[in-house]
């Protein structure tokens, strides 16, 4: 079965890959799954402050089905999720952008960052160069409201 895309980017969707200025987004897909898994693992204190209790519990092949179901809602142009690294190339979280199904021009943006000691401020970083970049790539404005651990 075909989804059907969001009517937000059904013609132009975003881009697998970016490079911003200060992070690189790579594609969030299962053949990452063991750097994705040690990645949510260790930052799941901080995650279950925007995603209720997930990851708790979390298995390697569940992780691997979420993957999948990202890949896979990417593909069909329904919601957009990535792997932020750094500018050396290191695994340091996840960015997402859930469009509001039934509605345009709005949508959820969720960020996250592994426990580092800069973390807080990385976060602000990430949000203002994503919010650029989506007012800079989004084919008609998009409001974003932002999700990010609070801690």
């Amino acid at each position: 079965m075909r989804l059907r895309s969001h009517p937000d980017f059904d013609t132009e969707p975003l881009p697998r890959s970016a490079s911003l200025r200060g992070f690189a987004l790579t594609p969030l897909t299962p053949a990452e799954v063991d750097e994705d898994f040690a990645a949510v693992t260790c930052a799941a204190h901080v995650l279950t402050n925007i995603f209720g209790s997930w990851p708790d519990g979390l298995t390697l092949t569940e992780n691997l089905y979420d993957l999948a179901w990202h890949d896979r809602e990417f593909a069909a142009a329904r919601s957009f999720s990535w792997i932020v690294r750094d500018k050396d190339g290191v695994y340091i979280g996840c960015a997402y952008l859930f469009p509001e199904m039934g509605q345009r021009g709005a949508a959820n943006g969720f960020i996250w960052i592994i426990d580092l000691e800069d973390r807080l401020a990385l976060l602000d970083q990430l949000q203002a160069e994503l919010t650029d970049w989506f007012d800079a790539s989004l084919p008609h404005p998009v409001k974003v409201t932002w999700h990010r651990p609070s801690v």
